[in-house]
C-alpha cells in the first residue's frame, strides 16, 4: 500500500484504482515516483503525466479527471479511445488483453431481456466468412450488466463522408465501390449471413482504395424475434430510422424482414447516392421517406448525372424494385453486370483472412462512457477521500445506480409490472402506426382539397 502522502491528487488516485485500468503495484510505483518529485501537484498534472509515460490515453484521462471511474473495461477489452456514437450506441477504440489488438467496440443500452448465446451464434457464423470486403463479428458479451459487440478496427473514412468532401462520384468509381461491396455480400449470404442495414455510413473507404463493410452481424440481431433478441425494442426502431434512406420496402413494414434479397435494395440506394450526391428519397418525414420506397420512383440518375451510362443506371434501378422478386436472383448475378463498368485496369477483390488495419478517426467531443450498474464496493474504497473544494469546478462524479425495487425487495410477492405500450406492440406497431398514420393524413389531406 502506497506511504506518499498524496495530498490534492488523493481523490484522483482511488479514483484510478477503481477503474482497473492499471496494476495498483505499477500504480504505486508510478505515483510514488512523481509525487517525490512534485509534492504540491494537482490531479491535472498527475493526469498529464500518466498520459505522457503511456500509461493513460487522453480520452482515459478526461474521464478520470471528470469523476468517471466505471465502464473502462469490458470483458477482454479495455476502452482506449471514443470513435462515434449511433443510434444504437457509442463506439469505442478498445485494446484487447486476449491478444494485444485494436477492436471497434459498441456498446449497448442496458435491457432486461437479452440473449448472448443467440448474438453468440452469429459470431461462430462469421468464423466461416473470410473476405477483404467483410470486417468480421468476432464477440459479444455482457459485463456489468452491459452488452457489447467487437469487430476489429478498420482504418479508413466512411462512404458518406467522402461523398460530403468531394461531391458525386464518377460511373466507374461508384461500379468499383459497388463492385466489392457485392462480393463481400455474396460470401457472407451464401454463408446464411446478411446485413439489413447497408448505407454509406456503414461502408469504409481504405486509403488503398478497399471498401470494407461496417456494422455486420447487426442486422441479423435485430431480425431476431423480440424475446430472444439482444437489442431492445426502442433500439431496433432507432437503427431502422437512421437507414431509412436506403431501407427496402419490405424491412420499413417489417423491421425483422431483414434479408439477403433486401441487401441489394439498400446497395443501389447506396450506388444512387454516389452517383448524383443525395439519397434517392433526401426529402419528407420518416412517414413520407416510408411511403415513398414503397410507391414511388426517385428523381432519374441520368437528370441528376448525364454522364452515367444507361447501362449502370439499369443495374441501380433494378435493384431498387419495389417487389424483391424483380431484383437480381443474387450477388452473383449482380457482380457480372457491374464488371463492365470497372476499369480494366482495376484489380479483382480475392478473399482475405489478413488481419484488419487500425483506424485513424477523429473523436468526437464529448462522448460519455458506458456506466455500468454500481457494485459493492471493496473495504479500502468505501472509505474514498472527499475532493478537495480546488477540484469543485470539475464535474461531480456520477452517483452509483440506485438498486432496482424489485431487487431489495425480491423476496416479497409483488404484482407483475405492467408492460409499457412501446412494448407490446414492438417495433412493427411502430411502424404500422406510422405508415397508418401517413395514409389517413394523405387521404385527409384529399377530401379537404375536393371540398375546397
Amino acid at each position: 500500500m502506497m506511504t506518499t502522502d498524496l495530498g490534492a491528487c488523493e481523490w484522483f488516485v482511488w479514483d484510478l484504482r477503481r477503474s482497473n485500468l492499471i496494476d495498483r503495484g505499477q500504480l504505486d510505483q508510478v505515483i510514488g515516483e512523481f509525487l517525490n518529485k512534485h509534492p504540491g501537484a494537482e490531479p491535472p498534472a498527475l493526469a498529464q503525466y500518466l498520459v505522457g509515460q503511456g500509461i493513460l490515453t487522453e480520452f482515459q484521462s478526461e474521464r478520470l479527471l471528470q469523476g468517471k471511474t466505471q465502464g473502462f473495461v469490458l470483458g477482454p477489452f479495455t476502452l482506449m479511445d471514443a470513435l462515434g456514437t449511433g443510434s444504437m450506441g457509442t463506439v469505442y477504440k478498445a485494446q484487447s488483453k486476449t491478444d494485444n489488438k485494436w477492436y471497434a467496440v459498441k456498446v449497448l443500452p442496458r435491457r432486461s431481456m437479452w440473449n448472448v448465446r443467440i448474438a453468440r451464434r452469429k459470431v461462430r457464423a462469421f468464423e466461416q466468412c473470410k473476405h477483404v470486403a467483410v470486417v468480421p463479428f468476432v464477440d459479444v458479451g455482457t459485463s456489468g450488466g452491459m452488452h457489447y459487440l467487437a469487430w476489429p478496427l478498420v482504418e479508413g473514412e466512411s462512404l458518406d463522408k467522402v461523398v460530403e468532401r468531394e461531391g458525386r462520384f464518377s460511373a466507374e468509381r461508384t461500379a468499383s465501390y459497388a463492385l466489392q461491396t457485392a462480393e463481400g455480400l455474396e460470401l457472407s449470404h451464401k454463408q446464411g449471413l446478411f446485413h439489413g442495414l447497408l448505407k454509406p455510413s456503414n461502408l469504409m473507404v481504405g486509403v488503398d482504395g478497399q471498401v470494407r463493410i461496417l456494422d455486420f452481424g447487426i442486422g441479423c440481431l435485430l431480425a431476431e424475434t423480440e424475446g430472444e433478441s439482444l437489442v431492445d425494442t426502442m433500439s431496433t426502431a432507432n437503427s431502422v430510422n437512421s437507414g431509412l434512406d436506403c431501407a427496402s420496402p419490405e424491412s420499413i413494414m417489417d423491421p425483422t424482414n431483414l434479408t439477403p434479397i433486401g441487401d441489394q435494395y439498400s446497395l443501389g440506394c447506396v450506388m444512387y447516392y454516389c452517383l448524383t450526391g443525395r439519397y434517392p428519397f433526401p426529402d419528407g418525414t420518416a412517414v413520407e421517406k416510408m411511403m415513398a420506397h414503397q410507391h414511388k420512383q426517385p428523381t432519374s440518375i441520368k437528370e441528376l448525372n448525364p454522364d452515367v451510362p444507361d447501362g449502370l443506371i439499369a443495374v441501380v434501378e433494378r435493384l431498387m424494385k419495389k417487389a424483391p422478386n424483380e431484383r437480381y436472383g443474387d450477388c452473383g448475378e449482380l457482380i457480372e453486370a457491374l464488371r463492365p463498368f470497372v476499369g480494366a485496369s482495376a484489380t479483382p477483390m480475392r478473399r482475405s483472412t489478413m488481419a484488419m488495419p487500425r483506424v485513424r478517426l477523429a473523436r468526437p467531443d464529448s462522448p460519455s462512457l458506458p456506466v455500468a450498474p454500481s457494485a459493492s464496493r471493496p473495504r479500502d474504497e468505501r472509505t474514498a477521500p472527499p475532493r478537495p473544494a480546488a477540484a469543485a469546478a470539475k464535474p461531480a462524479r456520477p452517483e452509483p445506480a440506485a438498486v432496482p425495487q424489485a431487487e431489495k425487495h425480491a423476496a416479497q410477492p409483488q404484482e407483475a409490472p405492467r408492460t409499457p405500450l412501446i412494448q407490446r406492440i414492438g417495433s412493427v406497431g411502430i411502424v404500422l402506426l406510422a405508415v397508418l398514420a401517413g395514409i389517413a393524413a394523405y387521404f385527409l389531406s384529399s377530401m379537404l382539397n375536393l371540398k375546397l
